[in-house]
């Protein structure tokens, strides 16, 4: 087998050029942050989309979506259904004002939400959402099964959620990540979800390439995973 040679390992980047922009990716922070929302956004459109295609959205839906970023995908999904709500929560203030910017001047402002959050506690009570989703976030989770019995809890009986990641192989070969990201496969993630309330309904597996000023050129798998209440939460 001929081992794949890692691509950003000769990047021109430094130690501390990394760690800056892991902690960005992780809660963009101003004007560098805004650079960092835009390069996501574009980055992972692709996983966005696929995450969607599985929540089976309908008329009326009210949707969380868990690290919204620069929100500059909601024009997209808010005309796929009607009559779509649209809630988002963040730990990063420039990304709460990025997509509130965009809402605005995109005129979907009425349809749309956005809080500032800790990552860990959502302010939110039982039972609100139909839908919810999150891209590539899991990385950053600070308690994993704590937080996924929260996400449950504001997700109605019959509810979907859709978690979007990319492998952890990968993951190692972005130098960036070794910095405060948890790497998952996807049997890594079946086991948390067996320990949680959820149960894992839809698996998929997807590969496309990145391309981005930073991420050229390279091929990535991801994972679009489907949970649902398990029937004794």
């Amino acid at each position: 087998m001929i081992k794949k040679e890692n691509q950003f390992a000769n990047n021109g980047m430094t130690k501390e050029e990394l760690k800056e922009l892991a902690s960005q990716l992780g809660n963009p922070d101003g004007e560098k942050g805004i650079q960092v929302g835009q390069m996501m956004n574009e980055t992972n459109i692709a996983m966005t989309r696929s995450g969607w295609q599985d929540l089976s959205l309908t008329t009326g839906d009210i949707i969380l979506e868990l690290g919204h970023g620069n929100a500059n995908h909601l024009e997209e999904l808010l005309n796929k259904v009607d009559n779509l709500t649209y809630f988002g929560l963040d730990i990063s203030e420039t990304m709460k004002s990025e997509a509130e910017k965009y809402c605005l001047e995109n005129n979907l402002s009425h349809k749309t939400s956005f809080q500032i959050y800790d990552g860990q506690r959502l302010p939110f009570k039982e039972c609100t959402f139909d839908k919810i989703f999150t891209v590539n976030t899991i990385y950053f989770w600070q308690s994993p099964l704590e937080f996924l019995n929260e996400i449950s809890r504001v997700l109605k009986p019959n509810g979907l959620f859709t978690v979007v990641f990319t492998d952890e192989e990968t993951m190692n070969k972005l130098s960036f990540t070794e910095f405060g990201f948890t790497k998952y496969t996807d049997t890594k993630f079946e086991e948390l979800v067996r320990q949680s309330n959820f149960e894992l309904i839809i698996k998929k597996n997807y590969i496309d390439i990145i391309k981005s000023k930073i991420l050229t050129d390279i091929e990535r798998e991801y994972w679009v995973m489907t949970l649902t209440k398990g029937t004794n939460s």
